[in-house]
């Protein structure tokens, strides 16, 4: 009994020393507050400045490497069309034949009527005669290889350039849609391609890029146009290369089409975060002794990998640029980069 007296005791009096404590802390809070220059020396000040985040120029390697996703769909039918006005007088082929370039198709025949010719009987008298009519033959033929679809009939009356069959290619394309920022990249497209099909076959190589713009009209990467219809979709920026013939695919299956579209080594670069603009022209940040107020210099770029871009004039290496643009967010891409993009999020920025 005594020894639980005891254990009581010292509680009470543990109780007691704490309530004294802490009635000597909510004393001094009330009446005697850290002075300002205890706070300062702390290093813990919420509103401390971190001063100007900046990196230097240096240099780096550079691949301008494209990479998007896209399907495997069936060539268009080529249009085989009159090439004379006349009538169906042979037909070559029937619905659903393979033909090849070149097959005749259809024969035209165009009536050419005869001169009129004046004859004179005996007694002087005057007639005027047609000469027999002439005729002029033309076959139309296939204008590629593959499978031949008509519906003419014998005597069928066709005008030149209208459309006599059609043929669909046993031929295949790689398409894919492209962002605007990767049409920027892209502005000097390979002549290939690299195409990967999840569980198909080993990746493989694609001939003839073309860049489909929204005027539905392919333009080859060396310069010419040859009017293919890039479909109707509303995106209409397209990446199209035609599948290798000894190549098993199969129309929707999903792939995976990469370009490379130049690359540079050891050249002055620095992050996209640090550039406005990331096609041709841009603009970097150069620290000054107000933070708020940075200098702003106009550089030219080359190009991009998404990461970093190539500077070939205004900067020099080892110069000090501001790490992140004033519109740049958090993660380094820009708030406000114009018509282009940044593409920091996905690595594809256009270059």
């Amino acid at each position: 009994m005594a020894r639980h007296t005891r254990t009581a005791q010292v509680l009470d009096i543990v109780k007691v020393l704490a309530w004294v404590v802490i009635a000597v802390a909510l004393v001094k809070f009330a009446f005697f507050p850290v002075a300002a220059t205890d706070r300062d020396g702390d290093g813990m000040d919420p509103g401390g400045s971190f001063g100007q985040m900046t990196i230097p120029v240096g240099r780096a390697d550079i691949t301008n490497t494209v990479s998007v996703s896209g399907t495997i769909q069936a060539d268009e039918s080529l249009v085989a069309r009159a090439t004379l006005d006349g009538v169906v007088v042979r037909v070559y082929v029937n619905d659903g034949d393979r033909v090849s370039k070149g097959d005749a198709i259809v024969q035209i025949r165009k009536e050419i009527p005869g001169e009129p010719r004046q004859t004179t009987d005996e007694d002087g008298n005057v007639t005027v005669e047609n000469a027999e009519p002439t005729y002029k033959y033309d076959n139309v033929v296939a204008p590629g290889d593959g499978t031949v679809t008509t519906g003419v009939l014998m005597g069928q009356q066709f005008a030149i350039g209208d459309t006599v069959a059609t043929v669909a290619p046993a031929s295949f394309s790689a398409v894919a849609s492209l962002s605007a920022d990767q049409m920027y990249r892209l502005q000097d497209a390979p002549s290939t391609a690299t195409v990967t099909i999840k569980n198909g076959p080993a990746p493989f190589e694609c001939t003839g890029v073309k860049l489909v713009s929204p005027t539905a009209k392919a333009q080859d990467p060396k310069g010419g146009a040859n009017g293919e219809n890039g479909g109707s979709s509303s995106t209409d920026l397209k990446a199209r290369c035609a599948i290798p013939s000894d190549q098993t695919v199969f129309a929707g299956l999903q792939v995976t089409l990469q370009m490379t579209a130049g690359s540079a080594s050891g050249v002055l670069a620095v992050p996209i975060s640090a550039v406005e603009g990331r096609y041709q022209s841009g603009t970097v940040y150069i620290p000054t002794s107000d933070p708020a107020a940075p200098e702003k210099r106009a550089v030219t770029l080359g190009i991009t990998d998404g990461k970093m871009v190539e500077v070939k004039e205004g900067l020099s290496e080892g110069e000090e640029i501001l790490e992140f643009t004033p519109n740049a967010s958090v993660d380094g891409s820009d708030r406000d980069a114009g018509p282009y993009g940044t593409g920091a999020e996905d690595g594809m920025g256009p270059r």
